[in-house]
């Protein structure tokens, strides 16, 4: 193969502008201290570095939901703490009520003081957090506990009588990790019952048959009732859908019966109407809500409270010391409960974040080797082109004289 002159310089000038780019790709990593400036240079590593910058973005999110959740589960306990602390300052004024030698007079006095715990109990209750009330479950902008004011006969003055739950049964939760969700709130139809709840109803349906479809709800969970079951058939569907809710006959009468302390929570949906035959609610009434003529037992903690003010008002020791006692001992067992609870989603947040945490570091790690350039391996790499470069020069220079013609042109 014959080789000219030509073929000579066009040869080093290829080789000199590959030099050149090469320079000036070295130069622009230094400068930026990155591999890879646009996809073209790398697409699998530019690739991965979006990966791996979506993953630390999904962490950082995560570990502010879990931030976010401790912050409102903490403000929950200290609530939670101060009523436990109300409820042994009344178990002390109980005992002391139903001692025998207190006077009318004595126990009216000593009523007084609860009176006024129960008014810090419903503030408690109806706390907010950052403007959004804590157990109220979804309804965040409302009170979820309305305080009912009255004068008994025996009072010499408006008291609180009752106390109502105006909340709903929502978990508010938090995505902490991809597709795993964690619970921040508790709603105050559990924390702040006291005894297991019963619903009766009225009438006789031991002959009771569906005559269309239906569909309810207990406790958040959908039950569907089939056109034609009887009355055993939506008995044995209600007590095998895994709720904290049992259902019975008595007497031939319905009955629902929680077997942990909270307020059940039941009603009828898409169109169903099984609460409504049966008598135990009336169209539009709210799911902790049963028509006039079911009777309802159980007591929240404001109950409680309520009941042992009454008794202390009407002298009643032997209620004092054997009823009230044994109500206000089962409101604290469900206050502790709930503060058992609030531990454990604790405990979960810390090893979640501890895990993210981990998982952050790792990923900011990889991503760095991703992107990042070796500094000194990059020096020498641009010393040892410059090096070539040079010597490419200087064997151009001696390749590629300037002739005659060149001037001529």
């Amino acid at each position: 193969m014959r080789i000219t002159e030509n073929m000579m310089k066009n040869d080093v000038i290829y080789n000199l502008n590959i030099h050149q780019r090469n320079l000036d790709n070295l130069q622009n990593n230094l400068s930026t201290g990155k591999k890879v400036r646009v996809p073209r240079e790398d697409p699998v590593a530019a690739a991965n570095s979006m990966l791996y910058r979506t993953r630390i973005k999904e962490i950082r999110k995560f570990l502010d939901n879990i931030g976010e959740g401790e912050a409102r589960l903490n403000f929950a306990e200290s609530g939670i703490r101060s009523i436990v602390n109300i409820f042994h300052r009344l178990e002390e004024i109980t005992v002391q009520g139903a001692n025998g030698i207190y006077t009318k007079e004595d126990r009216a006095k000593i009523a007084v003081e609860i009176d006024e715990l129960i008014k810090e109990m419903a503030e408690v209750a109806n706390s907010k957090f950052k403007g959004e009330s804590v157990f109220s479950g979804y309804q965040t902008n409302i009170n979820p506990f309305e305080l009912v004011k009255g004068k008994p006969g025996f009072a010499d003055r408006e008291v609180i009588t009752k106390v109502l739950y105006r909340g709903d049964i929502g978990k508010q939760q938090r995505e902490i990790e991809q597709q795993e969700y964690a619970p921040i709130n508790l709603a105050g139809n559990v924390v702040f019952w006291a005894t297991n709840e019963v619903v009766i109803g009225s009438g006789n349906v031991s002959g009771y048959v569906s005559t269309k479809n239906n569909k309810i709800r207990i406790d958040g969970k959908e039950i569907l009732i089939n056109n034609g079951d009887n009355i055993n058939t939506v008995i044995n569907k209600i007590n095998n859908a895994n709720i904290p809710v049992r259902a019975s006959l008595r007497n031939n009468q319905f009955v629902l019966e929680t077997t942990t302390p909270h307020e059940v929570w039941a009603e009828d949906i898409e169109g169903g109407t099984f609460f409504q035959d049966i008598g135990l609610k009336i169209a539009g009434q709210m799911p902790n809500q049963f028509a006039n003529s079911a009777q309802k037992i159980g007591y929240n903690i404001f109950d409680v409270a309520i009941k042992i003010r009454d008794d202390l008002w009407k002298n009643d020791t032997s209620a004092l010391g054997s009823e009230d006692l044994n109500n206000l001992h089962h409101g604290l067992d469900n206050l502790l409960k709930s503060l058992g609870e609030i531990g454990a989603r604790e405990h979960r947040f810390a090893t979640v974040r501890k895990r993210l945490n981990t998982n952050e570091l790792d990923m900011t790690d990889i991503l760095a080797k991703t992107e990042n350039i070796d500094v000194a391996k990059t020096v020498m790499d641009l010393q040892m082109l410059d090096y070539i470069h040079r010597s490419a020069l200087a064997v151009g220079a001696k390749i590629i004289r300037p002739t005659l013609m060149d001037f001529l042109r």
